[in-house]
């Protein structure tokens, strides 16, 4: 006898052509599926990689454009400086009225 009860149901337990179709197809969809998700982990690697480098690359121009940036403020305080001291020049060689 190939039938068999469970929870109060008759199961039996003979294997039918569209028995071997639903688990060959179940196969093939976690195999492909699998598949799929191993090959869009791997883009992400990738995807990963290239954005770090990117990052790294931005974070380098930051550092070399805040050097510049601070050159820019030293050479125009320098400037500054050297115009108080000829307007001060001037001032005094201008006579008072």
């Amino acid at each position: 006898m190939s039938d068999q009860k469970h929870f109060g149901m008759d199961i039996d337990m003979k294997m039918s052509l569209g028995n071997m179709i639903t688990i060959g197809t179940l196969l093939a969809t976690i195999v492909f599926g699998w598949a799929n998700f191993r090959s869009d982990i791997e883009a992400n690697r990738l995807a990963t990689a290239a954005n770090t480098s990117r990052i790294e690359r931005l974070e380098i121009q930051s550092g070399e454009m805040k050097d510049r940036l601070t050159r820019m403020e030293v050479t125009l305080q320098n400037v500054s400086v050297q115009i108080d001291r000829a307007v001060r020049l001037l001032e005094k060689d201008v006579p008072q009225p």
